[in-house]
C-alpha cells in the first residue's frame, strides 16, 4: 500500500442503499470505495456518505446542493456521485390488487434532470443507476418492473448531460451474489456481502478512478 496524495472530496448522495442499511460493516459502498482507493490506488480521498433512508428524488432534489456546497473547498477538487430510484418506484398506496408509485415516472424524470443537470455544472458528476430489489414476490417484481422504466429514463438523461452512468439493474436482477444478499437482508437492502458486490461493480466500472485522475497503471 502506498501513502498517496490527499486529494478529492467525493460526495455520495442517495438513499438507504447508499447509506448502507443492513450493512454489518457499516458505511455501504462509499466506505468500501474509499478503502479501495487508499489500499489499491494510494489515494486518500475524503468520502462523504450522504445517503438518507427512504428518500425519494423529491427529497434529494431539495437538499443535495446545499450539502455539496458545505463540503466544497478550493483546495480540494470535488466529485459528486448520485444513486437513487428505488424509493421512487416503491409502493405509495395499496388499493387491493393495485399500487401507486411514491414518485411518478414523469416526476422522477423531471427531478433527475434537475439534479443531474445542476450537479454536472457544479462539479464532475457520476451516476450509479438503481439496483434491483429481490426477484421474488409479486410486489417486488412490480417494483423491479417500475425500475426498468426509470432506469431507461435515467440512462437517457445521463446521456443528455454527458454524465457517466452505471446501469446496474439487469445485472443485479440476476446476479446470484446480490440476490442471495437481499434474501439475507430484507428484500430491499442486502447484507454486507451485497454491499461488497456493489462496491466491486462500481470499482470495475472505472469511472471513479478516471474522474480523479488515476491512470490505468494506478488502479
Amino acid at each position: 500500500m502506498t501513502t498517496g496524495a490527499i486529494g478529492h472530496r467525493i460526495c455520495c448522495f442517495g438513499d438507504s442503499l447508499v447509506h448502507g442499511v443492513r450493512d454489518g460493516e457499516k458505511g455501504g459502498w462509499p466506505m468500501r470505495l474509499a478503502r479501495r482507493l487508499l489500499d489499491e490506488a494510494g489515494r486518500d480521498v475524503t468520502i462523504y456518505n450522504l445517503g438518507i433512508r427512504a428518500e425519494t428524488s423529491e427529497g434529494l432534489k431539495a437538499r443535495w446542493q446545499d450539502e455539496a456546497n458545505l463540503r466544497m473547498v478550493e483546495e480540494f477538487p470535488t466529485v459528486l456521485i448520485f444513486s437513487f430510484g428505488v424509493n421512487d418506484a416503491n409502493h405509495a398506496e395499496d388499493r387491493g390488487e393495485e399500487t401507486t408509485m411514491r414518485v411518478s415516472p414523469a416526476k422522477s424524470a423531471t427531478n433527475a434532470a434537475e439534479i443531474i443537470g445542476a450537479a454536472s455544472k457544479l462539479a464532475p458528476t457520476l451516476w450509479v443507476g438503481p439496483q434491483a430489489v429481490i426477484n421474488g414476490s409479486k410486489s417486488s417484481q412490480e417494483i423491479n418492473q417500475r425500475l426498468e422504466g426509470l432506469n431507461q429514463i435515467y440512462l437517457e438523461t445521463a446521456r443528455g448531460f454527458d454524465v457517466p452512468y452505471l446501469d446496474l439493474l439487469a445485472t443485479t436482477l440476476v446476479d446470484d451474489t446480490w440476490q442471495r444478499a437481499l434474501r439475507r437482508g430484507d428484500g430491499y437492502h442486502p447484507d454486507k456481502f451485497g454491499y461488497d458486490r456493489l462496491a466491486d461493480l462500481i470499482w470495475e466500472w472505472g469511472a471513479v478512478q478516471k474522474t480523479i485522475g488515476l491512470s490505468a497503471s494506478d488502479d
